[in-house]
């Protein structure tokens, strides 16, 4: 049994950039459903940048995204970035939300990586949680519902335009019809063995994009948080904020060697792809044990001000007074996903994206501080765009039609048994770790890419029982997907850019200053370039 929901604008993802696009979207009349699958990584959000210090300004912030971008940001993105973060803080202090200051009234600004300035501006550590809760207030005001423990399997696409999207919810299938659909949902961290995000959050939305049509770009690129908790397992991929090296902290090969100063003469001018390539390789000599972040020597005041775990720490019986932590990389922002231009519009009609499901902004790399404040920015420039296209018609037929369609294809007497899912997701998550990590080469990505194009096929003929065990079917088929596509950019670029290195390509070239822009067809990925895209 099919059930039927229509709405004028449909939000998939409640983290900070889909509640803030539900925001924008019903301040224009329109009826508003967000979709939530369950993990989010607004926790994590410590705070965001905007240019609002006596040193800064928009220009260096903009400066600052396209020196780290390596060339390939696209420019009218990072100028919005730069310019709209500020109005985006005094958007949330209108709305009751209290920034530190310091004792002269003055923002308490941070440094993060890549950022000439101080600039985070934070809520204690708890900006995103904060944030949360004062936009779920709003959008309960507003009589906005949000639908928890939904997971979007398909985008119901016909002639290049959207008309919802096809879901499970408590176990039922539902259609969404809608007149415009917001992709809110990125990150793939969950594909990696090791990753900053919670389990779920693996790529879904790529999938579903690439699948309806949509163009992706910058597909190979990932950023992996350098310094993570390697241990104690509960707390396995925590990051531990790269800031305290800006006060004193040390990170320290397993045998206690200093290298850092090796790599980056001054720390101060970091990128988080250059150290982490660095932690990668020192590990590298020695067996790949966890490196050791130092926090001995600085201040309680430093360690409550920059670390989100610290209740947690001592939970596990972790005193940084006493000994390092171990720490090593792990999968972090994904710096990929849908092409979009300045109104966060896709290639499909109606269908925008905003945050990690949208690509382009950061280019070869990211500024730290900056994945906050997209998820505020773009949010909001996605809701309100979603809202001025929707028509108002109810598409309901259209949409019930297109999702019966789907469905069929959802074979549930494949050949394939479903208790071998577990056995193929672990297989795929080893492959990417390996092929696809902070150092690749030739032979690891083609690796990747048989693997993942092996275990699609099988996820498409694993045999079913009920709707949480097709949803799990179409998850692996998902991972295998977007892995394919990283495989494809990945070896398309040969050459090392940024958070991208590859070893038998060491070395910039300008041959590679342009963005690979990814679309799927039937299953058969097609890469183009549009060398003046960053440009634009």
């Amino acid at each position: 049994m099919l059930n039927t929901i229509s709405t004028d604008v449909l939000v998939i993802g409640a983290g900070l950039t889909g509640l803030r696009a539900a925001l924008a979207a019903s301040q224009f009349g329109k009826k508003v459903l967000v979709l939530s699958k369950g993990p989010r990584c607004s926790y994590g959000v410590m705070g965001f940048n905007a240019a609002v210090g006596k040193e800064d300004s928009d220009k260096l912030y903009y400066d600052d995204i396209l020196s780290s971008g390596k060339g390939l940001s696209n420019k009218k993105l990072a100028y919005i970035l730069s310019k709209n973060s500020a109005l985006e803080l005094r958007y949330l202090e209108s709305n009751g939300l209290n920034f530190e200051k310091t004792a002269q009234g003055e923002y308490d600004l941070l440094q993060p990586l890549g950022c000439s300035k101080p600039r985070l501006v934070h809520i204690g550590k708890s900006t995103g949680p904060e944030s949360e809760k004062v936009f779920l207030e709003k959008l309960g005001q507003a009589g906005v519902l949000v639908a928890f423990d939904v997971t979007v399997l398909d985008l119901l696409v016909e002639k290049g335009r959207v008309y919802g999207a096809l879901a499970v919810s408590q176990n039922q299938l539902v259609c969404y019809a809608a007149s415009s659909v917001v992709v809110a949902a990125g990150g793939c961290g969950a594909l990696y063995s090791v990753t900053t995000y919670p389990e779920g959050i693996q790529g879904d939305s790529y999938a579903m994009m690439a699948r309806a049509g949509v163009e992706l770009i910058d597909m190979e690129f990932i950023q992996f948080e350098p310094c993570c908790l390697a241990e104690p397992e509960i707390l396995k991929g925590r990051g531990i904020s790269t800031t305290m090296l800006n006060v004193g902290a040390k990170l320290l090969r397993a045998d206690g060697h200093d290298f850092l100063s090796k790599y980056i003469p001054d720390i101060r001018d970091i990128q988080k792809g250059n150290l982490a390539r660095a932690m990668y390789t020192e590990m590298g000599k020695t067996a790949w044990k966890p490196l050791l972040y130092d926090l001995r020597s600085i201040s309680e005041e430093d360690l409550e001000t920059h670390c989100l775990w610290t209740k947690e720490l001592k939970a596990c019986g972790l005193d940084t007074r006493i000994a390092p932590l171990k720490v090593c990389p792990a999968a972090h922002t994904f710096l990929g996903g849908a092409k979009v231009n300045e109104r966060c519009e896709t290639s499909v009609k109606g269908i925008f994206a905003a945050g990690e499901a949208m690509g382009g902004l950061h280019g070869a790399n990211r500024i730290g501080g900056c994945a906050g404040a997209e998820t505020y920015v773009f949010g909001a420039i996605a809701g309100e765009s979603a809202a001025k296209y929707a028509t108002g018609e109810n598409f309901s037929q259209q949409a019930e039609m297109l999702a019966r369609k789907i469905f069929t294809t959802y074979s549930p007497k494949g050949d394939e048994k479903y208790e071998l899912i577990a056995i193929m997701r672990k297989r795929l998550s080893s492959c990417v770790s390996t092929g696809l990590s902070i150092v690749r080469n030739e032979q690891g990505i083609k690796a990747s890419s048989e693997t993942a194009a092996e275990i699609e096929s099988s996820a498409s003929r694993i045999s079913w029982d009920n709707m949480s065990q097709l949803t799990a079917c179409i998850e692996l088929k998902n991972m295998a997907l977007v892995s394919r596509i990283m495989s494809a950019a990945s070896l398309a670029r040969k050459e090392s850019r940024g958070v991208f290195y590859r070893s038998d390509y060491p070395a910039q070239s300008e041959q590679f200053e342009l963005n690979f822009i990814v679309s799927v067809q039937k299953g058969e990925i097609t890469l183009s370039t549009k060398p003046d895209f960053h440009s634009d």
